[in-house]
């Protein structure tokens, strides 16, 4: 992780502090030097030190003033590669729960800001709120104990910047629909570590698009096999996307169905299709994938057999 590396030499550790909101009444230019530097004092760059692990929501302001999240309930895990840290939320807004993933890639100095994008996001319930656009820049800070998330042209401040603080939250078994988000997030992400880290070591996966000699679907049993197969599916497209329909508990404790539409480039349209999961002690020990729909309706695609007939020839005197 040359990037992380590059970050530890930049930074510090971080002194004790408390948790406060910074005086920007003066900031009235999104993109302005006050507005990209105002945040730094009393703080530090993060490290990679954060790698792995978990935060919960405090408080939050904007630039010009409070906003109201009272309704909120968001938690933050962290992760790492090459190119910056992903911090993958998991969020409840009145009915709408989300969990995504959003990328932050360091500048070249410990003043500079981070670039971030969305990478993926996964709605169920009733979500009514649009989410932050997906690529713009941003901080990551620390405040002593606490993690300091800043977004520049925050849909929720009116397009100024937003401050989210998080306090360290001890590990956390998650729930069977987080883990299943989680598995939604990272298979949009084409992350195949990160989706099968999500099984058990001796979990299993079921699919049908490989056969047994009798014509049955193909179970990869262990961790490696998973991975293997994620990892060569993820290969042979340049991109796809899953959309979670529902997810809902199964008849039996730990069993749980997630419905979902596909597409990827080398489809027509899209198919429907469904996982179930049987989910233990925070981790998943077997997910069957089944094809429930060859072919999803699309609005403004029709079907060869049903598209509209060709107007007829006119007369050869017109």
């Amino acid at each position: 992780m040359r990037v992380l590396a590059a970050i530890a030499l930049l930074t510090a550790c971080p002194g004790e502090g408390e948790s406060t909101l910074p005086d920007e009444s003066g900031d009235l230019s999104v993109g302005s030097t006050v507005a990209s530097t105002s945040h730094l004092g009393g703080t530090q760059p993060v490290t990679p030190a954060v790698v792995g692990s978990q935060w919960s929501f405090v408080e939050a302001a904007c630039t010009e003033g409070g906003v109201d999240l009272a309704d909120l309930s968001r938690t933050m895990v962290v992760r790492g590669d090459d190119d910056g840290l992903l911090l993958v939320f998991d969020q409840t807004t009145g009915q709408c729960t989300e969990t995504f993933a959003q990328h932050f890639s360091p500048g070249s100095n410990p003043t500079d800001e981070w670039a971030m994008r969305e990478e993926t996001r996964v709605r169920t319930g009733n979500c009514t709120h649009t989410p932050e656009a997906s690529e713009r820049p941003g901080d990551l800070r620390m405040r002593g104990q606490f993690m300091e998330v800043y977004v520049q042209r925050s849909a929720r401040c009116n397009g100024l910047e937003l401050k989210m603080v998080f306090a360290p939250a001890p590990p956390a078994e998650p729930d069977g629909q987080q883990i299943l988000r989680h598995y939604a997030v990272h298979f949009n992400r084409q992350d195949a570590r990160a989706v099968t880290e999500l099984f058990a070591d001796t979990g299993s996966l079921v699919e049908p698009f490989n056969r047994t000699p009798d014509d049955q679907p193909f179970r990869h049993d262990g961790r490696a096999q998973i991975f293997g197969w994620f990892q060569e599916s993820f290969s042979n497209t340049p991109w796809l996307a899953l959309r979670v329909i529902g997810i809902e508990p199964g008849e039996t404790p730990g069993a749980f169905v997630m419905d979902w539409h596909y597409m990827d480039p080398r489809l027509d349209a899209p198919f429907g299709g469904r996982n179930r999961f049987t989910i233990a002690g925070g981790e998943i020990f077997e997910a069957t994938l089944e094809i429930t729909q060859q072919e999803i309706a699309v609005e403004g695609l029709q079907p060869e057999d049903e598209a509209a007939p060709a107007p007829e020839a006119e007369d050869a005197d017109g």
